[in-house]
């Protein structure tokens, strides 16, 4: 059997060949992390399942609070005002003292079990 009657029968029994998806790509330009914040620059680079082949890379922030996604658009002006902002800010706060919220998760799951408990259906 040749190459082409193998690769014949294989579509036969098996049906064509689906294009092949491949994971994006990220890279990671800048970044800032300090307690529950974090800011990156990432280059993503999707790839694209029809031609084959990856995309160009776009820039894209990502901006985590508490765990939690804030959409924050590419554009220059909107991101050097919002950094004057936050430096004001800073100025504006320096010396406060803010406490630190703990969580006891045994203690939580305690109270969570006595409500179960209560609760029966």
């Amino acid at each position: 059997m040749t190459n082409q009657e193998i690769k014949d029968k294989a579509v036969e029994l098996l049906g064509s060949a689906q294009p092949i998806t491949k994971p994006t790509k990220k890279e990671n330009v800048l970044s800032f992390r300090k307690g529950h914040v974090y800011i990156a620059l990432k280059l993503v680079t999707p790839y694209d399942k029809e031609k084959q082949q990856y995309a160009d890379p776009m820039p894209k922030i990502v901006f985590l609070v508490d765990g939690k996604y804030v959409r924050m658009p590419i554009d220059s002006s909107l991101l050097k005002s919002v950094g004057k902002f936050l430096i004001d800010l800073g100025e504006v706060v320096e010396g406060v003292d803010v406490p630190e919220v703990n969580i006891d998760v045994e203690s939580a799951k305690k109270m969570l079990s006595t409500c179960s408990e209560k609760v029966s259906i």
